[in-house]
């Protein structure tokens, strides 16, 4: 198996819901930087995403979630914090979105 967690269906749920916002992020790191040469959004979005892939990979224990919901946090204030100053959805309500997602997961593997 894949994850180090007890594989409960909310932990599996959880794991794999990182794994995939962390490849979203490095995407997303890596389409700024396509599309304005934004070298700080390939190291963010690489950064991010690695922490990401790396708790749903390890899963278990409360480091894992704990990084998960940082990582969620910053993005979540980062990006809501652009979406306020350009109102220019994209990337911002994306992102917003899938930070919510994760945050709401998170804390929902963590109470049970």
């Amino acid at each position: 198996m894949l994850f180090v967690g007890q594989g409960t269906r909310p932990n599996l749920v959880t794991a794999y819901y990182y794994i995939f916002f962390g490849i979203v992020c490095i995407l997303g790191g890596a389409l700024g930087y396509a599309r304005a040469r934004s070298k700080a959004s390939i190291i963010a979005g690489g950064i991010s995403g690695a922490l990401l892939i790396l708790a749903g990979i390890l899963a278990r224990g409360f480091i894992p979630y704990a990084i998960g919901i940082v990582v969620s946090v910053l993005l979540l204030a980062h990006f809501g914090r652009s979406f306020v100053a350009s109102r220019k959805p994209m990337p911002a309500v994306p992102m917003i979105l899938l930070s919510l997602v994760c945050i709401g997961l998170t804390v929902r593997h963590l109470i049970h």
